[in-house]
Order: structure tokens, then C-alpha cells, then sequence
């Protein structure tokens, strides 16, 4: 009985392959005739092909110049992150409503210039993160959506804390250079952005200026030391007996370090959003969508495609419906 029972498992293990065998080469065999038909009806392509140019022709010589694109690296300063990244929202819904007048008045954009896009995105730097002080579970959230390689993110949160982002903005084709610096401009001009800049500005000045003072009531001090001909008229009266030249030295050397750093920081925070690359990099979009040459004689055969491919499918399971 249990021989049978097996035997006839088997076989239904047999019948079951033959017939996905069966399947397959019929699947194979209706692709074989409709790329043959496909391929023998060559004159229905030329024509195809032949059809697509001509419309990609006629669409060039109407259509606009192409698009053009740039990609700024910029770095922003005075832990303006977050107003940039709504800045460019408001951009983009300003962009959705067609408000030209917005344009006219904010960017002083001439009637040739339109801003179709404008995209902002960080150059990923935990430095930059580790920087400033953030809570330890804020520390966790960051840590738990690091993705590595091409698929690294960053949480909502901490995109706009980094230095460096890149900001990628696409422009109409009589678009020039100076159309993009107009963006980077309407950034700088914003009321709070200025009050930002003239506070960093001052705070830099001022710890400078507090620094070199001190660094001379230092060397005054040090004077004191070094000079072997110290004669009872000396204007300078020490009051605590237990400073340590040592001491004063090395807080000399660490004034004027930190002196050095407030000024290569004024040269890199002269604006809210400073553009690090400014040499022309407006550039052509030349993507498949622009070539209008080229892009309609593909969408024509895909189109022939699709529908030879959906006729012969019809056909098959209709015959199959009447062998039935």
C-alpha cells in the first residue's frame, strides 16, 4: 500500500514538472514569434524610427534652450542650518505656485531668468556633529540611522548641523551664472541672516581685541621676570607674589592660537551662505528627456513594443480559450 501511495507521488511530481516544462517552452516559443514578426516587420520600424526624428526635429527648433543645472558647495555659517533648509521650502512652494512676482521682487530675476528647482542636501561629517553640544539622546538617534556607503542617511534633525551642504539648483537656458548667484544673494539679504553675520562679526572682534589685551598685560608681566635692572620707580605693582611665568607663557601661546582661528573663521563666515565653489558651473541639462531627437523615436518603439507584445499575448490566450 505505502509502495503505491509513493509511486503515485511520483508520478505527480513528474506530471507537475512536464507540465511547467511544457509551459515555459510555450512562453519561449510565443516571445520567439513575436520577435520574429517584430524583427520582420523592419519597414513598420523605419517608419517608427523615421516618424520619431522628424517630431524631435520639428519639437527642437520650437522648444526653449535646454534647462541648465549647478551644483553649489556652500558653507553655512552662524548656525543658520535650519533657516536655510526653510528657506529653500519656501523656494520650492514658490516655484509650485508660479509666484513670478515673488521671484521679480526677492531674487531679482529678469523675464529670460526662471528657477524651476532648488534642492539642498549635507556633506555627511560626524565632526561636525560631535562639535557642538547635543544631549546623549540626540547622540543615540544619530547613531541608530547611520546607513553606510551609497545608502548613508541622516535624521531630520541633525541635517542641517553640518558645515558643508551641497545646494543644487535648476535653471531655465537663458539662465547665466549670475542667475545662481542671485539665489546665494537672497539668501545673504535676508534681514535675520545680516543680523546674524553683524553679531559674528562683533563676537570675533571682541574676543580678538580681549585676547590682544590681555596678551600685553601678559608681556608686561613677563617683563617683570625677565628684567635684571628693576629699579624701585617701576610702575607695575604685582600684588600676588605666586604667578609662574610658565603659566603666563602658556596662556600667551593659547591666546594667540585661539587668535588665529577667530581670523581664518571671519574669512570663512563673511556671509550666512558662503559659496565655496564659485567658478561657472552652470552646465546644459543633456539628459535623455532633452534630446528630443532621440527621446521620441525610443518612446515610439516602446510604445510598438508594448502593444505588439499585448496583441500576441491576446492572440495566444485566445487560442487557448477556444482549444479549451
Amino acid at each position: 500500500m505505502k509502495n503505491n501511495l509513493k509511486e503515485n507521488d511520483e508520478l505527480d511530481i513528474i506530471v507537475l514538472i512536464e507540465k511547467i516544462k511544457l509551459a515555459l517552452l510555450s512562453i519561449l516559443l510565443q516571445i520567439f514569434r513575436s520577435t520574429k514578426t517584430f524583427l520582420m516587420g523592419w519597414k513598420q520600424l523605419l517608419l517608427i524610427v523615421l516618424a520619431g526624428v522628424l517630431l524631435g526635429y520639428f519639437q527642437t527648433d520650437n522648444d526653449q534652450p535646454n534647462a541648465k543645472e549647478a551644483t553649489l558647495l556652500v558653507k553655512i555659517n552662524f548656525d543658520a542650518g535650519n533657516y536655510v533648509y526653510d528657506a529653500v521650502d519656501l523656494i520650492n512652494l514658490k516655484i509650485l505656485s508660479e509666484d513670478t512676482e515673488f521671484f521679480t521682487q526677492e531674487f531679482k530675476l529678469n523675464a529670460d531668468e526662471q528657477l524651476d528647482e532648488v534642492s539642498i542636501s549635507p556633506v555627511i561629517d560626524i565632526k561636525d556633529i560631535m562639535a557642538k553640544e547635543i544631549n546623549a539622546n540626540e547622540i543615540r538617534a544619530l547613531f541608530e540611522n547611520l546607513e553606510y556607503e551609497d545608502g548613508f542617511s541622516v535624521t531630520e534633525g541633525f541635517k542641517s548641523d553640518y558645515d558643508y551642504h551641497f545646494i543644487n539648483v535648476v535653471v531655465s537656458g537663458n539662465s547665466t551664472i549670475s542667475t545662481v548667484n542671485k539665489i546665494v544673494d537672497y539668501f545673504n539679504n535676508n534681514p535675520l541672516f545680516t543680523e546674524l553675520k553683524e553679531r559674528n562679526i562683533q563676537r570675533i572682534s571682541s574676543i580678538i581685541s580681549d585676547n590682544e589685551q590681555t596678551i600685553k598685560q601678559i608681556d608686561k608681566l613677563l617683563d617683570y621676570y625677565t628684567n635684571e635692572n628693576k629699579t624701585k620707580t617701576t610702575q607695575l605693582y604685582i600684588d600676588n607674589k605666586d604667578l609662574r611665568p610658565n603659566e603666563l607663557i602658556k596662556t600667551k601661546v593659547s591666546l594667540q592660537n585661539e587668535n588665529q582661528e577667530l581670523k581664518k573663521e571671519n574669512l570663512t563666515t563673511k556671509e550666512t551662505v558662503m559659496a565655496i565653489n564659485e567658478a561657472n558651473i552652470l552646465i546644459e541639462n543633456t539628459s535623455l528627456l532633452s534630446n528630443k531627437m532621440v527621446y521620441y523615436p525610443l518612446l515610439f518603439l516602446f510604445i510598438y513594443i508594448v502593444f505588439s507584445v499585448l496583441i500576441g499575448l491576446y492572440s495566444y490566450l485566445d487560442k487557448l480559450d477556444r482549444a479549451s
